[in-house]
């Protein structure tokens, strides 16, 4: 027959085990948080994960390109976007992979777009081994540049588009993080250098 001091601890023991097993499991769940704007004329800032259900729908679907194999792409569609708050979105790996302003009606050059969108935002991709590859970045719904990195995290290139056509402007090469040379284009594959400081 078990006693009362036999009891407790076994009690006790029960509640650790469920108390620890519950921290686990919550370690391991990404929630998106809000902070919300501390005067009337700032705007909301949101951080959200792609794995977070309440905040994502995802969806894979298989693309193929004429003589290439099918992939599997996945697309990840936020669920009811807050009108003029600046997202920060985390991939599952905890990596920021967009930051910018979401705008639901958007004017640019006198043309008024009803479709909701980040029109101004950076997007980072990543290696295979975790390391920031390209910052790609959007002004206007438009492409504007690429930043390309090296394993060191230094600046390798610049790649500078037209925002009318999305051709390259120019690249400015980089090594050891300082500027090298700007390639100034004239077609598609026709540029002029310029050597840094001349």
């Amino acid at each position: 027959m078990m006693n009362i001091q036999s009891f407790f601890l076994f009690f006790a023991i029960i509640i650790s085990c469920n108390w620890a097993k519950a921290n686990s499991n919550f370690a391991n769940t990404i929630i998106s948080k809000t902070y919300v704007k501390e005067r009337s004329h700032d705007t909301d800032t949101l951080k959200v994960y792609q794995n977070d259900t309440a905040v994502f729908r995802k969806e894979e679907m298989i693309i193929q390109h004429p003589e290439t194999k099918p992939k599997l792409t996945v697309r990840y569609e936020l669920i009811n976007p807050k009108d003029g708050a600046y997202y920060f979105i985390y991939n599952g790996k905890k990596q920021l992979v967009k930051e910018g302003k979401y705008t639901a009606q958007y004017k640019y050059e006198g043309i008024t777009y009803d479709q909701g969108d980040f029109y101004n935002s950076k997007t980072y991709f990543y290696k295979e081994n975790g390391n920031l590859e390209t910052i790609h970045y959007q002004e206007d719904g438009r492409n504007l540049k690429t930043e390309f990195f090296d394993r060191d995290k230094q600046l390798t290139k610049i790649r500078y588009f037209n925002k009318k056509t999305s051709d390259t402007d120019k690249i400015e090469v980089y090594k050891k993080g300082k500027l090298k040379e700007t390639r100034i284009y004239k077609g598609f594959n026709t540029y002029n250098i310029v050597k840094a400081g001349e």
